[in-house]
Protein backbone atom coordinates (compact mmCIF):
# COMPACT_ATOMS: atom_id res chain seq x y z
CA UNK A 1 0.00 0.00 0.00
CA UNK A 2 2.63 2.24 0.68
CA UNK A 3 4.03 2.37 -2.40
CA UNK A 4 1.40 2.87 -4.27
CA UNK A 5 0.43 6.35 -2.09
CA UNK A 6 4.03 6.81 -3.17
CA UNK A 7 3.45 6.77 -6.69
CA UNK A 8 0.51 8.73 -6.19
CA UNK A 9 2.30 11.68 -4.39
CA UNK A 10 4.56 11.43 -6.93
CA UNK A 11 2.49 11.32 -10.65
CA UNK A 12 0.19 14.03 -9.18
CA UNK A 13 2.55 17.26 -9.37
CA UNK A 14 3.35 16.00 -12.99
CA UNK A 15 -0.65 15.07 -13.50
CA UNK A 16 -1.08 18.85 -12.68
CA UNK A 17 1.51 20.35 -14.64
CA UNK A 18 0.61 18.36 -17.96
CA UNK A 19 0.20 21.63 -19.99
CA UNK A 20 1.05 25.39 -20.25
CA UNK A 21 -2.17 26.36 -18.25
CA UNK A 22 -4.13 28.28 -21.30
CA UNK A 23 -5.97 25.89 -23.44
CA UNK A 24 -5.66 28.76 -26.43
CA UNK A 25 -1.81 29.24 -26.08
CA UNK A 26 -1.58 25.25 -26.71
CA UNK A 27 -4.22 25.45 -29.20
CA UNK A 28 -2.33 28.08 -30.99
CA UNK A 29 0.76 26.26 -31.29
CA UNK A 30 -0.77 22.95 -32.26
CA UNK A 31 -1.77 24.81 -35.09
CA UNK A 32 1.00 26.31 -35.65
CA UNK A 33 2.92 23.11 -35.88
CA UNK A 34 -0.25 20.98 -38.00
CA UNK A 35 1.17 20.77 -41.34
CA UNK A 36 -2.82 20.28 -42.27
CA UNK A 37 -3.18 23.82 -41.16
CA UNK A 38 -2.87 26.43 -44.09
CA UNK A 39 -1.13 30.11 -43.87
CA UNK A 40 -5.12 31.07 -44.72
CA UNK A 41 -6.66 29.24 -41.40
CA UNK A 42 -4.30 29.86 -39.00
CA UNK A 43 -4.52 33.59 -39.53
CA UNK A 44 -8.04 33.74 -39.22
CA UNK A 45 -7.91 31.44 -36.08
CA UNK A 46 -5.67 34.85 -34.83
CA UNK A 47 -7.76 37.17 -36.83
CA UNK A 48 -8.68 38.98 -33.28
CA UNK A 49 -4.93 39.49 -32.36
CA UNK A 50 -4.18 41.28 -35.70
CA UNK A 51 -4.57 44.75 -36.01
CA UNK A 52 -1.90 45.70 -38.83
CA UNK A 53 -0.66 44.31 -42.00
CA UNK A 54 2.60 43.89 -40.56
CA UNK A 55 1.14 41.76 -37.75
CA UNK A 56 -0.48 39.70 -41.02
CA UNK A 57 2.49 39.19 -42.42
CA UNK A 58 4.44 38.41 -39.30
CA UNK A 59 1.75 35.42 -38.64
CA UNK A 60 2.14 34.65 -42.06
CA UNK A 61 5.81 33.93 -41.71
CA UNK A 62 5.55 31.92 -38.62
CA UNK A 63 3.30 29.27 -39.99
CA UNK A 64 5.13 29.45 -42.87
CA UNK A 65 8.32 28.01 -41.36
CA UNK A 66 6.44 25.57 -39.67
CA UNK A 67 4.63 24.43 -43.15
CA UNK A 68 8.97 24.73 -44.60
CA UNK A 69 9.86 21.78 -42.20
CA UNK A 70 9.69 18.17 -42.42
CA UNK A 71 7.18 15.47 -40.61
CA UNK A 72 9.94 14.39 -38.68
CA UNK A 73 11.44 18.26 -37.37
CA UNK A 74 7.10 19.28 -36.58
CA UNK A 75 7.39 15.68 -34.52
CA UNK A 76 10.50 16.94 -32.24
CA UNK A 77 8.33 20.20 -32.48
CA UNK A 78 6.04 18.50 -30.37
CA UNK A 79 8.12 16.73 -28.21
CA UNK A 80 10.11 19.58 -27.10
CA UNK A 81 6.72 21.23 -26.07
CA UNK A 82 6.09 18.27 -23.79
CA UNK A 83 9.00 18.63 -22.58
CA UNK A 84 9.17 22.46 -21.55
CA UNK A 85 5.41 22.02 -20.10
CA UNK A 86 6.88 19.33 -17.68
CA UNK A 87 10.67 21.89 -17.25
CA UNK A 88 9.29 23.56 -14.23
CA UNK A 89 8.43 20.54 -12.60
CA UNK A 90 12.16 19.39 -12.90
CA UNK A 91 13.55 22.59 -12.16
CA UNK A 92 15.15 23.26 -8.94
CA UNK A 93 15.56 26.49 -6.80
CA UNK A 94 18.28 28.56 -8.43
CA UNK A 95 18.97 26.22 -11.52
CA UNK A 96 17.15 28.93 -14.07
CA UNK A 97 14.96 28.20 -17.36
CA UNK A 98 15.99 25.10 -19.12
CA UNK A 99 17.47 24.63 -22.37
CA UNK A 100 20.09 26.01 -24.87
CA UNK A 101 21.49 29.09 -24.59
CA UNK A 102 23.19 28.65 -28.35
CA UNK A 103 20.29 28.45 -30.02
CA UNK A 104 18.45 30.65 -28.39
CA UNK A 105 21.08 33.32 -29.08
CA UNK A 106 21.44 32.23 -33.08
CA UNK A 107 18.10 32.30 -33.73
CA UNK A 108 17.99 35.88 -32.30
CA UNK A 109 21.38 36.74 -34.25
CA UNK A 110 20.15 35.24 -37.91
CA UNK A 111 16.72 35.67 -39.82
CA UNK A 112 16.89 32.24 -40.76
CA UNK A 113 13.63 30.36 -40.25
CA UNK A 114 14.76 26.42 -39.02
CA UNK A 115 13.58 24.72 -35.98
CA UNK A 116 16.93 22.97 -34.12
CA UNK A 117 15.60 20.03 -33.04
Amino acid sequence: MKPVTVLMLVAFPLYCYAGSGCSFLEEVIAKAANASVSTTEYRASLEEFINDENTANAVDKLKQCFLNQSVETLSNFNVMMVISAFSDVFRTMGQGQAGSKSVTDYAKASDECALFL
